[in-house]
């Protein structure tokens, strides 16, 4: 199992080609410049929530993801560029800290 895969297990996440609970990507201004959004619904961004000139960190996805979430359910992500915003790193810290050691320790040394 990829470092993907168990993080989708584990975060309770799926991503999807399209029409997911959340979307993340980045669109360009008409001036040229490229932002990145989080959000629920691309055709009613809201600026001063779902907007960033920076590259949001991974805390900030999963945060924005979890505001989505209810009752635990799972949730689906539309994200284009799944290594830019879910870095191997931060999926494996996120791991380390939602799993027992000993199952954290069998699954790094499985990969």
């Amino acid at each position: 199992m990829t470092t993907l895969e168990k993080f989708q297990e584990e975060a309770n996440i799926k991503f999807v080609e399209h029409n997911g609970d959340i979307e993340i990507g980045t669109i360009n201004t008409q001036d040229g410049y490229e932002v990145h959004y989080i959000t629920a619904d691309i055709r009613n961004l809201n600026f001063e929530n779902e907007v960033f000139y920076y590259q949001p960190d991974f805390d900030a996805v999963m945060n924005a993801i979890d505001d989505l979430r209810f009752a635990g359910e799972e949730v689906s992500v539309a994200c284009y560029d799944v290594d830019d915003y879910f870095d191997e790193y931060d999926m494996l810290n996120y791991l380390e800290s939602e799993m027992d050691e000993e199952s954290f320790e069998a699954f790094t040394n499985e990969t």
